[in-house]
């Protein structure tokens, strides 16, 4: 009994591993975070069990359902593109929710979506469908754990943290409807996640056509999402892809969620196709 036990465990995926490209992202995350988000950051970062929770969510999404990345490199890649938008809006005026109701600071934004993007998807290990609020249940005790982590108990900003990062993690899939600035930011952060990498391992597996195909097949084609300043407004999302099949990312995947999002006023959004001209959808 016991050598079947030791073969089992053989076979169980080395879930602590991490990929040059988590690792790159890990520390780009800790580049652009200062104080006490730098010290959050880190803390997510480094937790085994967030790490286990994102490994076989992934394994679920990838191996299962045939969908894309949503395991540690995808939840890192949305917390960086979070914090970047976060901070081109701040840089160019426009206040948070938690800022301009007077009950936190843009530090207390960036906290919340911090918690809230890295953890996001967590309930992609239970099911695809309503799985943000899977995700809610299986990563409150995080989300208790590290506000708890940055505030002194009984600041009210815990309970604050909280639930704008609850918001967050409802709001991520345009399905049910958000009203701060931090939540749409996390929504739009989630569908800038679209470049080939994110559906190379599904693409690999060489499987039979599966519930996720669509959305892996137009990923492979988008080269790469870059988010600079816009010229009439203060972000811009350039979406590069090699043919038109990648549309089908910008306009059901990422517009949708843009459409849905409180951040949508202060956005451009561009589709880069070969040598066409370029295609705006927002601008």
């Amino acid at each position: 009994m016991e050598q079947i036990q030791r073969e089992k465990q053989t076979r169980l995926p080395d879930w602590q591993a991490v990929s040059p490209r988590e690792d790159a992202i890990n520390k780009a995350l800790l580049r652009r975070a200062e104080g006490k988000i730098r010290t959050l950051v880190s803390a997510l970062i480094e937790d085994p069990i967030i790490h286990q929770h994102h490994s076989y969510g992934n394994a679920v999404s990838v191996r299962r359902l045939g969908y894309n990345d949503h395991g540690p490199v995808h939840a890192r890649i949305v917390t960086y593109n979070a914090l970047k938008i976060l901070q081109m809006l701040s840089k160019n005026g426009i206040d948070t929710s938690l800022e301009r109701e007077e009950v936190g600071t843009l530090e207390d934004s960036a906290a919340a979506l911090v918690l809230g993007c890295f953890l996001h998807d967590v309930g992609m290990a239970v099911t695809r469908e309503d799985h943000e609020w899977h995700s809610i249940a299986l990563s409150d005790e995080f989300i208790q754990k590290y506000t708890a982590l940055i505030y002194d108990e009984g600041d009210p900003m815990r309970v604050v943290v909280r639930s704008m990062a609850h918001e967050v993690i409802v709001g991520h899939m345009a399905a049910s409807r958000i009203h701060s600035i931090e939540a749409g930011i996390g929504l739009v952060a989630d569908g800038t996640d679209m470049a080939r990498g994110r559906s190379r391992i599904p693409q690999l597996l060489g499987r039979d056509p599966a519930v996720g195909d669509m959305h892996r097949f137009s990923a492979s084609a988008i080269q790469r999402v870059d988010i600079v300043e816009g010229d009439a407004k203060p972000v811009r999302i350039t979406v590069t892809m090699e043919n038109v099949t990648g549309l089908f990312q910008v306009e059901e995947v990422l517009m949708t969620k843009v459409k849905a999002s409180p951040v949508m006023p202060y956005l451009e959004l561009c589709a880069l196709v070969g040598d066409e001209p370029p295609r705006f959808y927002l601008r």
